[in-house]
């Protein structure tokens, strides 16, 4: 896993409190915190704890992971919405081409958003992302 990212998928729990999980590594790392930034301190954390100990028992698998440390956080449509409620799901849907009340289904998990469909909303997150990017005060 030289130079490779470490796959995270994240969630928000009812509570607010958000938790990540490894994805593409021997065994799982989770950690959750209050807010996002806190989690993604407390998951390098664990992920540093975890290579600690896996050197410590010589795990064989060590030597494939150990420049492995670039996180891709991931989430699905749903979680989306509740990990960062200030986003419309009707403006999105617009931005994306796509009709309201399908966006509202993948929003609520009434619906699976197709690869192609993720990808577009995916482009308009990071368009909408670029476009207050580009905002001074």
């Amino acid at each position: 896993m030289k130079n490779k990212s470490i796959e995270v998928y994240l969630e928000k729990a009812a509570d607010g409190t958000y938790w990540g999980t490894t994805q593409n590594l021997p065994g799982v790392v989770t950690a959750f915190g209050n807010s996002l930034e806190e989690l993604k301190i407390n998951l390098q954390q664990a992920y540093s704890d975890y290579l600690e100990t896996a050197m410590e028992v010589n795990e064989e698998w060590i030597q494939e992971i150990l420049n492995a440390n670039v996180f891709v956080y991931r989430l699905d449509i749903q979680a989306l919405f509740k990990l960062i409620p200030e986003i419309k799901i009707s403006s999105l849907a617009k931005k994306a081409g796509i009709n309201e009340s399908l966006m509202r289904q993948y929003a609520t998990g009434k619906a699976n958003a197709s690869e192609e469909r993720a990808k577009k909303i995916e482009k308009a997150l990071h368009e909408l992302g670029n476009e207050l990017l580009s905002v001074s005060f």
